[in-house]
């Protein structure tokens, strides 16, 4: 049930700090009744957008404000969306957790590589830090050669 601000001369629901006296401007809360609730959501989801005609019909029909409708209609919308959000989390942590068992799995399987070339273990990492530094030079050297083929 959502809690709204309103006041429809206390005829339905459940009305909370019947004393206004300390509370200037604000009215006290309003509990819509579980029939208006039904018909309300029902609308919404035909028209979760309302116009004001609508709005009217809906207040007139329902015993309530225009604008208790304008508000539940509000935050209606944001509860929905939060909703879908909540969904779409979900789904992203079931993907980030099955993204993290798989990368559990290969850094398990690169413990247990083997080298292609001759079947025995890997190369350590300075051995590995070596071998590209190796290739770097290489490269920079041929791309030097290749620069002074083009000058020629």
């Amino acid at each position: 049930m959502e809690l709204q601000m309103g006041n429809n001369g206390g005829d339905s629901g459940d009305e909370h700090g019947a004393s206004n006296s300390g509370n200037k401007g604000k009215k006290a809360y309003h509990r819509h009744s579980s029939q208006q609730i039904q018909q309300l959501e029902n609308f919404f989801k035909e028209c979760p957008h309302p116009d004001e005609k609508q709005r009217l019909q809906l207040s007139k029909e329902l015993g309530l404000e225009a604008r208790q409708i304008k508000f539940w209609f509000q935050n209606r919308r944001t509860q929905a969306k939060a909703q879908i959000e909540r969904s779409g989390n979900s789904v992203l942590r079931a993907e980030n957790e099955r993204i993290h068992c798989e990368n559990l799995a290969i850094r398990e399987a690169m413990k247990n590589v083997i080298c292609p070339a001759c079947g025995g273990p890997p190369f350590g990492e300075e051995e590995r830090q070596l071998h590209l530094q190796k290739l770097r030079q290489e490269n920079a050297r041929l791309r030097e050669e290749a620069s002074l083929d083009l000058l020629n």
